[in-house]
Parts: structure tokens; sequence; C-alpha cells
């Protein structure tokens, strides 16, 4: 009879772990191949560590932990990220213990630390005490699982994997999660993307290669040879359109970027208060969303690992020295792999230009500087490519004296008011940067090029819903770039690396042609 009991608790506990994620993401009730797919991580694992163990109560409760660490992070996701949890997303699981401060404050320390520590003290309590319902066989389990991993390696390369493939398009993903996720289920959505990702990377990879024996463009007439820098500005947008209370004078050097440089504009990018591996990738390749599949989620997870055409290389090829800037580690999201890759001479991260692992990171004017002893260093003919880290959320201190000193807002009396209130001093900072950027240059050599631009925007959804704002763009502005007239231009992501490099190496027609094209 106990025996009995401690298998049927062990089931429930399997099954509420399955079913939270499911419900989380509102997936229907499906019968047959869908559903089989779903459930089958799940049995799997059951099956596994109840073969290695012989405790039922034991493997429910690994089981509900693992389905419930998932519905949190989804959760998470979701409301801070507005998207649900994508397969790429499990290549960051090792960033949660080297940069934890990045994700555990979005899903709630407390939550996420405390029933970790809840779930292994009950794991470890009932790995000792309780009896085991049939004799375990861990070495079983062991042979089984190396087995699995072995059919999982034979099933991700061709030509079986195409197969694998072809099965999987036939359950209709249509390349959304969030749809995905509710038709098919959380975990056979994860499985379907992979399998389809895998299959059609290689080929995407060829269609996107770098032409290795392409010749050496040949510049324009009205080639300026002079340096190019290339801001992508954490978390930054032009807070003014938050609300008409946001004081006017929030970024003066952004404004007279605006008003005295050729373009400016709203920035449509492919990500929602993180993931600024899109925007990045965007800018830099010229690579619209729609060409990269389901490795658009992140394109820096495999397809960008080999070398893919760029406006990087475009300006290698012109003769510019190509230098990365970023003061934090080089290896997060893979970026000393992927920088080369997008034909960077050099990339410099943390290591080199200084920074810390946690807040408040190397703040925005301070990197502004190192800007400048850089392009000293390298000489006018570069392209300096800059990634900020210090306006990254979340945002739990504060900043610098006058985060708390906004006459026009009550942070009590608004959702995340606090964190706003910081993230717009982060703002402040971000513009002086500009400001340093812009001097520094017209003093150096008048004849360069800035860009400036937001990744996305910060991830402050109570806040922003205080104010009834939905607006995802972010900004840019180009400056100064030529002695005509600033133009509004709204702008994809894509757009505004290929805008900038024709504008340097004299073939701007190009660009005004393909904007035209693409903003009908």
């Amino acid at each position: 009879m106990i025996e009995a009991l401690q298998t049927l608790l062990g089931l429930g506990l399997v099954a509420v772990g399955w079913l939270m994620p499911r419900r989380l993401a509102g997936a229907r009730i499906a019968i047959g191949a869908t559903l089989a797919l779903d459930a089958a991580p799940f049995a799997i694992g059951t099956a596994l560590l109840a073969v290695a163990t012989g405790r039922p109560v034991f493997v429910g409760l690994i089981m509900f932990a693992l389905g419930g660490g998932l519905a949190v992070a989804d959760r998470a996701m979701r409301e801070t990220l507005r998207e649900p949890v994508v397969f790429q997303a499990m290549s960051e699981f090792p960033q949660i213990f080297t940069h934890p401060h990045l994700y555990l404050p979005f899903a709630g320390p407390v939550l996420v630390l405390g029933g970790a520590a809840a779930a292994l003290a009950a794991a470890e309590i009932l790995l000792v005490f309780e009896p085991p319902v049939w004799t375990p066989a861990p070495l079983a389990a062991l042979t089984v699982a190396l087995a699995i991993v072995v059919l999982w390696w034979v099933i991700g390369h061709a030509p079986v994997l195409g197969k694998a493939a072809s099965l999987a398009r036939r359950l209709g993903p249509r390349g959304d999660p969030e749809a995905d996720a509710a038709a098919l289920g959380p975990f056979a959505m994860l499985l379907v993307h992979c399998t389809i990702a895998r299959a059609e990377r290689p080929l995407r990879q060829r269609a996107l290669a770098v032409a290795a024996a392409k010749p050496a463009i040949v510049a324009g007439r009205g080639m300026r040879r002079a340096p190019i820098v290339l801001v992508q500005c954490e978390s930054f947008f032009d807070a003014r359109r938050l609300s008409p209370h946001v004081p006017k004078s929030l970024l003066p050097a952004f404004e007279e970027c605006c008003r005295s440089g050729t373009m400016h504009g709203r920035l449509d990018v492919p990500g929602w208060g993180a993931n600024t591996m899109r925007s990045e990738f965007a800018v830099l390749t010229g690579i619209p969303e729609a060409a990269l599949g389901y490795d658009r989620f992140n394109p820096y997870y495999a397809l960008a690992r080999v070398p893919l055409r760029s406006h990087v290389w475009r300006l290698r090829q012109a003769g510019y020295r190509t230098v990365c800037l970023h003061p934090f580690s080089r290896r997060f999201f893979r970026r000393d792999i992927v920088m080369p890759a997008l034909g960077f001479d050099r990339f410099l991260g943390r290591e080199t230009i200084g920074g810390s692992r946690a807040p408040p990171y190397q703040q925005d004017p301070e990197l502004a500087r190192h800007v400048l002893r850089v392009l000293d260093a390298e000489g006018p003919q570069s392209f300096i490519f800059v990634i900020t880290m210090a306006n990254h959320g979340p945002w739990p201190e504060p900043v610098g004296p006058a985060a708390g000193n906004a006459a026009w807002l009550d942070p009590a009396g608004v959702p995340q008011g606090a964190e706003l209130l910081r993230y717009l001093e982060g703002l402040r900072r971000s513009d002086e940067m500009l400001q340093i950027l812009m001097r520094g240059l017209a003093e150096r050599h008048p004849e360069a090029i800035l860009a400036f631009y937001g990744d996305h925007q910060p991830s402050l959804p109570h806040a922003f819903a205080h104010f009834g704002f939905d607006e995802a763009q972010s900004d840019y502005a180009i400056w100064p770039g030529s002695e005509s007239e600033p133009r509004r231009v709204d702008l994809a992501a894509h757009l505004l690396g290929g805008a900038l490099v024709d504008l340097a190496l004299g073939t701007a027609g190009q660009a005004t042609a393909a904007i035209k094209v693409a903003n009908r």
C-alpha cells in the first residue's frame, strides 16, 4: 500500500511539473504526435531517474522542480521581454551562475534561490530516507542515457537531421514562439524550433558567407577616409516620448546630434527589454530577420560563429581598421568568436579597457574617453564599434545624485518608479558620452562620422504601462555626415549600418534608395 502511494505521489508530481509550463503557455489539449513530443523530455527524464534511484517521490520532486523552474523562467521572460523561452536561451543557462545580476533580479531572486534551495534540501532528504520501491539500477540508467545522447548526436547530423526536420515541419510550426508554445506545447516547441534551425543553418551560412575572393571595394568619389564611430547604447531611447512630463532638457547632446546631423529617427529593433545581440547583428550585417529563420532569436548562438558578410567586412576591404570595444566579458554571448567572424580586426573587452563584471560597470563618459584614445592610437581611417554596458538593467541602486531629484515623478506613486528614475540618470550619462564623442571628434577629425543608437528599450513594463506607453522602437542619429539639412527617417535596424557605411564610402545614393524601398 505504501509503495503504491509513493508511486502515485511521484507520478502526480511529475504530471504537475509537466503541466505548469503548458498552462502558462496556454497550450491546448492535443493528442497524437504533438502531445507525445511535448511529454517526451519529461517521460524520458522520469524513466531514467526512476531506474537509477527506485524512489518515485524523489523522482517526482526533481521533475516538479524542473518544470517549475521552466515555468518561472518563462513567466519572467514573457513579462520582461514580451516573449517566452526560446531554444537558444538554454545556451545562456551557465551565465545565470557567472553573471547572476543580469538574470536573477528579473525572475525574483528570493523565489529562484529560495525555491532551488528548498528543492535541493527536500531532494536530499528523500534520497536518504525514502525507501526504494524497486531495486535501483544506476548503471542501466547511465547506459540508456548515453545511448540517448548518441541518438541525439546522430539526429543532429545529416542526413538524419534533414528527415527529423521534415517530420518537425509536419507539426505545422509558425515560427512564432508564443503561438507555437500554445499550439504544440512549450517542450515540443523548443524541440521543433531547435531541430529545424539546426537543419537550415548550414544552407543559411553558405548563403550569407563572406566571399573570400571578392575584390576590394572601389569607393565612391565622396569617400572621406575619415573615422567612423558607431555606438550601440545600452537600453537607449528618447525617454521624452514616455510622457509629456519628462523634462525636454533630458538629452541635450542627443537633441543637438539630431539637429545638426544628417539623419535621425525611430529605430525598429528586433527585441524589447533585452536580446541586444539581435539589434547588434542587424546593424552590423544589414541582414533582415526574415533571412535568419529560427536563428533570428539569437544569431550569435550558432549562425554567426563562422565568417558572414557584414558592413564591417565592407569597411575592412576598403582599408579601414575595424575595432570593437565592450567594457564587459568578451565571452558573453560568445562575442569573442562572433566579432572576428563579422570582420573586426580587434575586439577589446573588459580585460583590456576596464569595467566591472557587476554594476555599476564602466560608466559611459569614461568609455567615451577610451574610444577617443583608441582612435588616436589606431589612426583616422578607423571604424570603431562601441557596445556600452552602464545602463543595463535592472537598476537596483542609484547611479548618481540626480537619480532621486526628478520633481515631475513621485517614485512611490509609479510602479517601478525608483527603477525608472535610476534608468533616466543612466540616460543622462549616456547623453554625456555622446557629447564627449561629438566634441572629441570635431576637435580631431571634423570630417568624422558618428552614429548613435539604442539596442532596445529598457525592461520597465509596469512603469511604461502606468504611462500608457507601448511603443517598441528605440532611437538613432547620424552626425554630422554631410552639410545637408537633417532628415527624420525612421529605419529598421538592419538598414542603419548600410546608411552609415554608404555615407562614409561615398555611395549614399545606394543607401537612400534602399531606405525608400524598405519604408514604402
